[in-house]
């Protein structure tokens, strides 16, 4: 099995029980050269290559190490770690012609080379740090602007391949676990609420992708006609308003059923310890009650909620089979492994002290 290396989310000093992480992406496109839509082979060649060759000076002036590569090129694991991970989106796997890729070593930057547009810059990072986010991805972005030509209007800012992308060119989200609201039955309430504010609630992985284990992105739906730091407030407040929804159904869902709700989350902690076939939604669910539990004070886990995070990512179908080094695995062998690292990596139970035994 391979060591795995530290990733933006193994940081559990910024995990919120509610906000797991932050993310911006800015979509630029070069002057020179067609959206990638209508992009010849040789000149999406191009645009990934001259892309590319800015990594070293990247690396040099932010302190850090890049990597970069061809998308194309790289397998249906390496892509699916990369998706994981929130890295890259599920549309550049899907991409044909020449894509690439700039990535920090933790994975929490990444610029995608000719997915809808010709860069995608994303800054991620775990909890509650969505300015710290955007402070990265507008300096990498000052970066590239003085090195290429970027496509800009006076009148409309960012041009790019979908028109409500236009302006700023500003994608903001953040990813929450809202258990409370679900298991409420308000998710579709909330959403007509919310929307109001221009700003949606997507599944996992965007654009298309269902919520699994309880979890959702926010992100905002205008990026014309405002700027940068009202997108960002405006996002922050209506995040705050979730959050507090959220901790109130908690509140409630422990008050009114927290011994029905307590029996439930030691009983998934017992499947996750001892199952040895677990079904990746399944697993997804059990992990979203444990860290419900943990979050609540139900369950006290070492490393509480921050690990139970780390293990929902970890345990998807990409990283099992690069953390087993197995090119490919049928859905059964996966369910099996998937199983056996759970069962290996769970965080330890930590016993509630009694009078017995303190006796």
């Amino acid at each position: 099995m391979r060591k795995r290396k530290n990733k933006w989310y193994y940081d559990s000093k910024a995990y919120h029980e509610v906000v797991l992480s932050g993310s911006v992406t800015l979509a630029r496109n070069l002057a020179d050269y067609n959206f990638p839509s209508r992009l010849s082979e040789e000149d999406a060649l191009r645009v990934v290559e001259t892309v590319r060759s800015l990594t070293t000076d990247l690396g040099a002036r932010e302190e850090r190490d890049y990597y970069s590569c061809r998308v194309d090129r790289l397998s249906n694991t390496d892509k699916d770690c990369l998706i994981e991970s929130h890295a890259i989106t599920p549309s550049l796997k899907r991409r044909k012609d020449p894509t690439g890729l700039i990535i920090s070593d933790d994975e929490s930057v990444s610029i995608m080379i000719n997915d809808d547009d010709h860069i995608h810059i994303r800054a991620t990072r775990a909890g509650y740090n969505l300015r710290d986010a955007y402070k990265t991805a507008n300096r990498i972005d000052d970066f590239i602007d003085s090195e290429l030509k970027y496509c800009f209007s006076e009148k409309y800012g960012y041009l790019t391949s979908k028109l409500q992308d236009a302006g700023t060119g500003l994608h903001a989200s953040y990813m929450l676990s809202l258990p409370a609201i679900t298991m409420g039955g308000r998710v579709e309430v909330l959403q007509d609420e919310i929307s109001r504010f221009d700003v949606t609630l997507k599944g996992i992985y965007g654009e298309g992708s269902k919520s699994a284990g309880f979890i959702f992105q926010l992100l905002n739906r205008k990026t014309l006609g405002v700027s940068e730091n009202e997108i960002l407030e405006n996002l922050e407040q209506v995040t705050a308003q979730i959050v507090n929804i959220e901790k109130r159904l908690r509140g409630e869902l422990v008050k009114n059923a927290g011994n029905e709700m307590k029996d439930r989350v030691y009983r998934s902690y017992g499947v996750l310890k001892f199952a040895k076939n677990l079904p990746q939604k399944d697993a997804m669910v059990l992990l979203a009650q444990l860290k419900l539990g943990s979050d609540c004070g139900l369950i006290k886990v070492k490393g509480g909620g921050s690990e139970i995070h780390k293990l929902m990512i970890e345990m998807q179908p990409g990283n099992l089979q690069t953390i087993y080094n197995k090119k490919s695995m049928g859905s059964v062998q996966r369910d099996e492994y998937r199983a056996k690292y759970l069962n290996e990596h769970l965080p330890e139970l930590i016993e509630e002290k009694t009078e017995e035994t303190e006796a």
